[in-house]
């Protein structure tokens, strides 16, 4: 494992005699002590840039180094968690097919895009890597899923909202799909499914992602394959066709399946919005209308984790393991007539 300082220099990790972060100059002194035929001791001023300054960060890098310093043979999982190696100080050999390499590149991408380091080279000399094995890696479910992660954790609702639409506005899904390696549909997808998660529609923030839904899903695809019940509101169950081709292959008579709501609009129109990049248009599998959406929803999700239907790793929080049939039969039970039950 090595450090690598500005000009290109590169020290082991072992070689460190101290780091110090001074704040006045907005910097991060490394004290070396390197043996070359005699003791040379150096200290090297990590290239921070100072508009984006952070004491506490800066802190982190110091005592990351520090304890690197004091055990090289540090676990590549605890390096490629630590801020020094996110913000651009430790330079590590990365395995292609390893899903800790797929964290890493998401982590590595996602910082870089704060320090403003986007070049291919940069990515191989931190990575160890060829430009072939990282865009190898960038292709992966796994990788997709750790940007994913990313994007929920570092950024809350509010935050969330403020970075789609103030920070990056309509462009955003190619701007974001090139820092971190990703096609623009694919940045798309988890922006989307990001917000799901937040429980954001991004169809009503002004500016955000909608203009990229000219692209959308024929009228014809969205027409509900059975309509009960009645109000000005709905719940709705959508699915994607290969989920139930392949579980009826196999002779199962339940697959993933999407259970939402809308309050004083039709479900085609949510839907749209959440099914933006996706390869194939979903069914609507059952449109229940109602005027009490979020009491019917919340009772239907409840009775499908009590029978653990409930897919925890899916995108969102309101994806099951279920039918059309067996949710409607759900409905039936609850019975709109009975304000009782629903309450």
């Amino acid at each position: 494992m090595k450090v690598v300082f500005q000009g290109n220099d590169i020290a082991d990790v072992s070689e460190i005699q101290s780091v110090s972060v001074i704040t006045a100059d907005k910097r991060i002194e490394v004290h070396v002590k390197r043996k070359t035929g005699e003791t040379e001791e150096k200290v090297y001023d990590l290239p921070i840039r100072k508009s984006s300054f952070k004491r506490t960060w800066a802190e982190e890098v110091a005592k990351d180094l520090e304890r690197f310093s004091e055990a090289p043979n540090t676990p590549i999982e605890q390096v490629i968690a630590s801020t020094a190696w996110a913000r651009g100080y430790l330079q590590v050999k990365l395995d292609v097919n390893s899903d800790t390499s797929a964290r890493g590149l998401a982590c590595l991408c996602w910082y870089r895009s704060l320090s403003g380091n986007r070049t291919v080279e940069q990515l191989e000399l931190r990575t160890g890597l060829s430009a072939d094995e990282i865009e190898k890696i960038a292709s992966t479910d796994s990788y997709k899923q750790h940007v994913k992660d990313l994007i929920f954790k570092e950024r809350d609702a509010d935050e969330f909202k403020k970075w789609v639409v103030t920070d990056w506005g309509e462009n955003m899904p190619a701007r974001f799909g090139k820092i971190m390696r990703l096609s623009k549909e694919t940045a798309t997808e988890l922006i989307n499914s990001v917000a799901e998660k937040h429980g954001i529609d991004l169809s009503e923030l002004k500016g955000s992602l909608t203009p990229r839904r000219k692209n959308t899903i024929p009228n014809s695809d969205l027409v509900p394959e059975r309509t009960i019940g009645s109000g000005n509101s709905s719940v709705y169950l959508y699915y994607y066709p290969q989920y139930r081709e392949s579980s009826e292959s196999k002779g199962e008579k339940v697959w993933e399946c999407k259970i939402g709501r809308t309050i004083h609009g039709e479900a085609d129109g949510r839907i749209r919005g959440q099914a933006t990049g996706l390869p194939e248009s979903p069914k609507i599998g059952l449109h229940i209308k109602t005027d009490r959406p979020k009491e019917i929803e919340r009772i239907i999700h409840g009775i499908l984790k009590v029978r653990r239907k409930h897919i925890e790793e899916a995108p969102g929080r309101e994806w099951f393991l279920t039918s059309p049939n067996e949710v409607e039969e759900i409905y039936k039970f609850i019975g709109e007539s009975s304000r009782e039950s629903a309450s």
